[in-house]
């Protein structure tokens, strides 16, 4: 008896224990945030990396942009960190997956380079200025000449 009870007891804390949960939905992706406050800038110039979307002179698509700490890769050339603006198409959490794609966009007769910034992330540019118009025009260049690179976007060293 005292089996048949236990057993009873197990089996309806299995079945309590099975329930099917509520799933939350998926979350709504992250809309890019104009930074226009005197409060919010200050908080950009901490280390935070912050987002924002701008238009192009056409204004048919938006440049989205981030703020980061960067330099250049282990191994690029010492000179590569000394811009203010870089145009990335890709970023990666492992070196040699940043490697790999600057040997494809290499052989698509870019002349990418690796940064790399304060959270470790390997970021992949192919184009630096110090003018930030000139950049984002090659921003909107670049999107026209390779669609499939269209969700390249803008680093802004801080």
């Amino acid at each position: 008896m005292k089996v048949l009870s236990v057993g009873l007891v197990v089996i309806a804390l299995m079945v309590a224990g099975c329930k099917t949960q509520k799933i939350a939905p998926k979350p709504e992706p992250v809309k890019s945030e104009s930074v226009t406050s005197e409060s919010t800038k200050s908080e950009s110039t901490k280390s935070e990396t912050v987002a924002k979307s701008y238009s192009n002179g056409s204004g048919s698509s938006s440049v989205k942009s981030k703020q980061e700490r960067i330099s250049a890769a282990k191994g690029e050339a010492s000179d590569l960190g000394s811009k203010r603006f870089y145009i990335i198409l890709g970023s990666f959490g492992v070196y040699e997956n940043a490697q790999r794609f600057k040997r494809q966009l290499a052989a698509e007769d870019f002349f990418p380079g690796i940064l790399v910034n304060e959270a470790g992330l390997y970021r992949v540019c192919v184009n630096s200025y110090d003018d930030e118009a000139a950049a984002r025009s090659k921003v909107a260049e670049l999107r026209q000449q390779f669609p499939k690179y269209a969700d390249l976007w803008l680093l802004i060293k801080k």
